[in-house]
């Protein structure tokens, strides 16, 4: 009797190892082409890649999004056209400014999408979720007294020796990531920008589920092993394309581009319990010790997701 304890003990202390291996996390480590012009004598371009939260209000986890901040070089204002801007994934161009009105009630609001005709309560739409660049509300509820309206901004002014941040643009949103199959999910075989690294997943219970966004696990990505990779064999690409001009008009523009690729993939173990806790971040600090002082430096961007 005591043998068999001991060796049922000894089957579940192995297979706990050995599920220990496996990653459920994986990080995506994204550093710039050589070919990347973040700026020029006039502009400079900042970019932040990394995961968040997205709006409690869609329903959504953590997902990958950009943050850009443009800084104006001169002694003149610069202009940014975001019409003639794009967020670009394995070239695959998707323009950054969507056209809409919002009109502001008491307690809701409701947004409605220019030459649209139509309430644009959907999520993904131009690539944003929740929000158009210049803080313009993107979907909601319909109400009864309008208080004021507000339109989305297509030319966004940079003032003399400053700096503008854009609202955060999200990367990677239930259906922006493919033309065909269902809005929510993500099946094999779908048309997809970036393939099917990723897909969308409700996760959790009752009022705490939230539809995530997750990285497909890898065959060979344990927990703590790294996989390095060049511009030609990188797993996907993300980049922006800004427009800029000095004259409203935009009769003579400029632009320039960078594109980011993933350089180094990591497994990791996430978990939630005990909360607070470390071990995921421990296990990268010690499988690529130097990541935090090369995201630090802005030599790589960062996006980390669950691994289901």
């Amino acid at each position: 009797m005591k043998k068999s304890i001991i060796l049922a003990l000894l089957v579940i202390a192995s297979v706990q190892i050995v599920n220990a291996k496996k990653a459920n996390a994986v990080w995506y480590f994204l550093a710039k082409t050589d070919s990347s012009i973040s700026q020029d004598e006039n502009i400079s371009v900042q970019y932040g890649i990394y995961t968040k939260f997205a709006n409690e209000n869609y329903n959504l986890g953590p997902y990958p999004t950009m943050r850009i901040k443009v800084i104006n070089k001169t002694d003149s204002i610069i202009y940014v056209d975001l019409g003639t801007s794009y967020i670009k994934k394995n070239d695959i161009a998707t323009v950054i400014f969507t056209p809409t009105i919002t009109s502001t009630m008491t307690g809701q609001s409701m947004s409605v999408g220019v030459n649209m005709g139509a309430v644009a309560d959907a999520v993904g739409i131009g690539g944003m979720v929740g929000t158009a660049l210049g803080g313009v509300n993107v979907g909601g509820t319909k109400g009864a007294s309008v208080a004021t309206t507000t339109y989305a901004q297509r030319f966004v002014s940079v003032p003399p020796r400053s700096a503008i941040l854009l609202e955060d643009i999200p990367i990677l949103t239930p259906g922006s990531e493919k033309a065909l199959g269902d809005l929510f999910y993500f099946t094999p075989g779908s048309e997809k920008a970036l393939g099917d690294l990723f897909y969308f997943k409700k996760v959790g219970m009752g009022k705490q589920k939230r539809l995530w966004c997750l990285s497909y696990k890898f065959d060979d990505v344990e927990s703590g092993k790294t996989t390095e990779y060049n511009e030609e064999n990188t797993l996907f690409t993300i980049g922006c394309y800004l427009n800029y001009s000095f004259s409203e008009d935009f009769r003579k523009s400029n632009g320039v581009e960078t594109v980011y690729y993933v350089k180094k993939l990591a497994g990791s173990s996430m978990s939630t319990f005990p909360p607070g806790n470390d071990k995921e971040f421990d296990i990268i600090d010690e499988c690529f010790p130097q990541w935090r002082n090369e995201v630090k430096k802005g030599d790589l961007e960062v996006i980390r997701l669950w691994a289901k």
